[in-house]
């Protein structure tokens, strides 16, 4: 029997073993993450917002594999090296040997040297800095209310939100943070809400590169909400009272958001093989590592191209998925005795949460939405995700009660 350990359980890591669960192959499959969930950052605007709970925001590792039947194992562990040589990795509480390795280990926040940054910045790329992002925003906002005894705020007393970043990310914490904000309000009666959000870009336009529809629907909607837009200059220090650009003009921040890009997970660089300036690894038109057959990398973790146009795909969850079904095909074919068949992920489309129900998407270059039904939209397709593996979880779940 083949032994196929994944290293990382998020949207490609499950989606590969999803995948190759279905296939009636002689193989066993280990499921190794430093975290027992997986984490659902698409969601956590509605946990920031009180209208989920955790258990909405998290998919659970070890119920999953066992809902995906008795040849899947979750491990709960963090890897620190591999062997290539050995067919081994090594943790920090045991070692593996395997046949074939998929490290689907993700992304985290890149900070660049800009000083006082790491220190004062709030995040929600990881469940414990969402958790923190949530009380840290509560706390301020209270103290605030507590602070006010009259209904005149001047600019000086607001409560100052800055976003650092206006990517895809940036730009929807910077809307569902003013449409939360303002309905948080008016559910207390507070009058008095002098809440300022400032979202800043480095590049001459909030989303660079996105599509112009995208761009001007996403603009009118952070002004409508009340956001300001700087644009064309870059931060250079923070500390715990402002943020000052380089034109030598400061923000004053209460809360600061950081969202200007990511870099591949800290595992990869440890291990010897070609890497791109995000860390990601350089791999082959079966994501490969050059000169590593039986090793497959996935996801946020891989450099990954359209192989159509040879252009490089955003880290996006649509993306992570397909590298992760198309990567469960490849090692089944090589289990199999069969050719490898070259297979191409590709961009579907887009669709960004603006604040409350509202949204922005695209279906290629064709079909363009805004408004409720992009909202609608983006639901129904995470959903698509969500569910399925919501219900291995729980048939999972049901198998270990009934074995206790």
């Amino acid at each position: 029997m083949k032994t196929v350990i994944v290293i990382g359980g998020g949207y490609a890591g499950l989606s590969f073993i999803r995948k190759f669960s279905r296939y009636n192959t002689d193989a066993r499959v280990y499921l190794i993450d430093q975290n027992p969930y997986q984490y659902l950052q698409p969601e956590v605007y509605k946990f920031i917002a009180n209208e989920y709970l955790i258990s909405d925001i998290i998919i659970d590792l070890p119920t999953v594999a066992e809902g995906l039947g008795k040849s899947v194992y979750f491990f709960k562990d963090k890897i620190t090296d591999v062997d290539f040589d050995k067919n081994k990795v090594y943790g920090e509480r045991f070692d593996l040997e395997y046949d074939f390795l998929v490290i689907a280990t993700g992304s985290r926040t890149f900070f660049p040297p800009i000083e006082g940054l790491r220190e004062f910045a709030a995040g929600v790329k990881t469940l414990d800095r969402s958790l923190d992002f949530k009380q840290k925003f509560e706390k301020k906002i209270f103290q605030k209310i507590k602070e006010e005894d009259q209904c005149y705020i001047t600019r000086e007393n607001q409560f100052n939100i800055v976003v650092g970043g206006a990517g895809l990310a940036g730009v929807e914490i910077a809307a569902e943070m003013a449409a939360y904000s303002r309905k948080f309000f008016e559910k207390i009666g507070f009058l008095c809400n002098g809440l300022n959000i400032t979202i800043i870009e480095a590049a001459d336009r909030i989303l660079p590169g996105m599509d112009s529809f995208v761009y001007e629907t996403a603009t009118k909607r952070l002004k409508d909400l009340g956001v300001n837009i700087i644009t064309g200059k870059k931060i250079v220090k923070v500390d715990s009272e402002n943020v000052y650009l380089e034109d030598g003009d400061f923000i004053k921040q209460d809360f600061f958001i950081w969202t200007g890009g990511i870099v591949a997970s800290s595992l990869l660089p440890k291990l010897g093989i070609k890497l791109n300036k995000k860390n990601q690894a350089v791999v082959d038109r079966f994501f490969r590592p050059e000169g590593l057959k039986n090793v497959f990398v996935i996801g946020d973790s891989a450099e990954v191209k359209d192989l159509r146009t040879g252009i490089i795909l955003p880290p996006m969850a649509q993306i992570a998925i397909q590298t992760g079904e198309i990567t469960a095909e490849h090692i089944k074919n090589i289990i199999e005795n069969r050719p490898l068949i070259e297979k191409s992920p590709y961009m579907k489309g887009m669709v960004s949460a603006l604040g409350g129900r509202y949204g922005v998407g695209m279906i290629g270059n064709k079909i363009k939405f805004k408004g409720y039904p992009a909202y609608i939209f983006k639901e129904a397709v995470f959903k698509q995700y969500k569910i399925p593996l919501k219900i291995i979880s729980k048939r999972g779940y049901r198998h270990l009660i009934h074995q206790t």
